[in-house]
């Protein structure tokens, strides 16, 4: 048990590292690389192949393709990924289905009430330093689901499965979790930031109003609701600003 909890602590602090190099040497790129290699790895070791997680993962990289092909082949094999750790451990995150009822309208319920909310507290907290510009535009649409499939795969989803791989199907502490949470949420943070204008308080606060929230969702509930809560928040960011 504290051997594996010495494990999330280093695969933590591997990725404040991997942040911070990519930030100095300007090379955000590191990211696809290295969680790419580390998804074939998994791939290759667990050799557990589905076809609908295949198919799956496609598809998010196809959602992604318009707003940003790179980000579009760079989901695939994490998502794939995932899905073959989870498979057999009782740490899971559902991509939809899972044991609660009426997964249709409280995945919807999340997606708009909860994306709303957050969407509508990002755009009050941005609104003195970038000038309102209501707009629409299907480039808006496209970047926002890019935004929340990408991410949430990429930097949450894959992150935990990671958590799951080193722990293997032991049950979590509560330090455990609490290290899970904080690999699925503060990575991603980060990335918003370089060097120059980087702040613990402005991270503690993202982490808390957005990071924690879509986290939650995909532990708690389901995939789905996470990326469509994240999609509409930055949908409702673009069409209230413009960016």
């Amino acid at each position: 048990m504290k051997k594996d909890t010495i494990k999330l602590f280093l695969l933590l602090t591997s990725f404040i590292t991997l942040w911070f190099l990519s930030a100095m040497l300007n090379m955000v790129f590191l990211w696809f690389i290295i969680i790419n290699l580390i998804a074939i790895y998994i791939i290759y070791s667990y050799k557990s192949f589905n076809k609908f997680d295949i198919t799956m993962g496609i598809v998010f990289g196809i959602l992604c393709i318009p707003s940003s092909p790179i980000m579009g082949f760079s989901v695939v094999l994490p998502y794939i990924a995932s899905m073959m750790i989870f498979k057999n451990s009782s740490n899971k995150i559902y991509l939809f289905k899972n044991t609660k009822n009426n997964n249709i309208l409280i995945t919807l319920i999340l997606i708009f009430g909860i994306g709303g909310i957050l969407g509508f507290i990002n755009a009050f907290l941005a609104k003195n330093s970038i000038p309102i510009n209501v707009s629409f535009k299907i480039k808006w649409f496209l970047d926002a689901l890019r935004a929340g499939v990408f991410e949430e795969i990429f930097f949450r989803l894959f992150f935990f499965a990671l958590c799951v791989h080193l722990v293997k199907n032991q049950q979590l502490s509560k330090l455990q979790n609490i290290l899970c949470y904080t690999i699925m949420v503060v990575p991603h943070v980060l990335i918003h930031f370089n060097l120059q204008n980087f702040s613990i308080s402005n991270m503690i606060m993202l982490s808390i109003l957005f990071g924690i929230p879509f986290a939650l969702m995909q532990r708690k509930f389901n995939l789905v609701s996470a990326m469509g809560s994240h999609a509409f928040v930055d949908f409702i960011r673009f069409c209230v600003f413009g960016v």
